[in-house]
């Protein structure tokens, strides 16, 4: 049996909406469909009857509530978003509404006595956006910030603390000014961060100086020994093969330097060889019987 019991009869966004504004007139506002989420458009005094419907109404039947949370929409202040979905149905519904007090005092009905859902997710949504909630039995304390925290850390306007604390971490630095609108000229200090760029450019023109370097070693010591060097699992009898001095290098005019600097790679390879043997051998006798076994 499937667990939507009445998928078949599911409403299409168009019969919820036309349903909705049925029972509700005016206080729906519009909808939109976008990103395979429909939703619809309700007035801040028909929010918490809306949501009342949704739950009780058998063709909709909206049994689990999913989320809430606040969008900030600048000038014009601030939004409630929802989400309902039925368990029986399949049916997803997004509820949005427009809070009345603007930026300074929004105020969005609760819907604690209709989804108990909705205590927790009003308590986040007023901790992060300063939007109060009527009808909740107890917003406070903070639970996503400490009790003492001032402003909402959501809101588009909030001022970022860390801005002033430590040079902005982006390309180019914002000016600062002063109170006659001067460009304030600051220099790093012991302990500031640099930004990406800055130490960016420290990492590069360390990796030019290590080519430099490897370059010039290679230059004194020959071709043929950075390719001894780059292959230590050589055998000797490949050994002639590869360090075969390559045309046109400094190695190929100096025959008795590319020798030595494969006779200087070979023992170094075989001294490395005999130390791992070491090593292992010095394992094996300190393992306990018990181990060994």
């Amino acid at each position: 049996m499937s667990v939507l019991a009445r998928r078949d009869r599911a409403l299409t966004p168009e019969e919820t909406e036309a349903l909705l504004r049925d029972r509700l007139g005016d206080g729906i506002i519009g909808s939109t469909l976008a990103h395979r989420m429909f939703t619809v458009h309700v007035a801040p005094s028909a929010w918490v009857d809306t949501f009342t419907r949704c739950r009780d109404e058998p063709l909709l039947d909206f049994d689990l509530f999913d989320t809430l949370h606040g969008v900030d929409a600048r000038e014009d202040g601030f939004d409630v978003v929802a989400i309902l979905y039925s368990t029986s149905t399949g049916n997803r519904l997004c509820l949005r509404t427009r809070c009345e007090g603007g930026r300074d005092t929004p105020v969005c009905p609760s819907l604690n006595d209709v989804y108990r859902g909705a205590n927790w997710m009003e308590r986040e949504t007023w901790d992060m956006f300063g939007i109060e909630f009527p009808g909740h039995p107890a917003l406070e304390p903070r639970i996503l910030t400490v009790e003492n925290f001032e402003g909402w850390p959501l809101r588009k306007d909030f001022h970022l603390a860390s801005r002033v604390a430590k040079p902005w971490p982006g390309v180019k630095e914002p000016a600062e000014l002063d109170e006659d609108g001067n460009v304030i000229e600051r220099v790093p200090g012991i302990g500031d961060a640099p930004g990406p760029y800055v130490l960016d450019e420290a990492m590069a023109a360390q990796a030019i100086a290590l080519r430099q370097v490897s370059a010039a070693i290679d230059a004194a010591a020959g071709n043929e020994a950075a390719v001894a060097s780059a292959e230590p699992t050589v055998s000797d009898a490949t050994m002639p093969e590869a360090s075969a001095p390559a045309s046109g290098t400094a190695a190929s005019t100096d025959p008795a330097a590319a020798a030595d600097a494969a006779r200087t790679a070979d023992e170094q390879r075989r001294a490395q060889a005999e130390a791992r043997a070491r090593k292992a051998a010095e394992r094996a006798a300190d393992e306990t019987p018990e181990e060994q076994a």
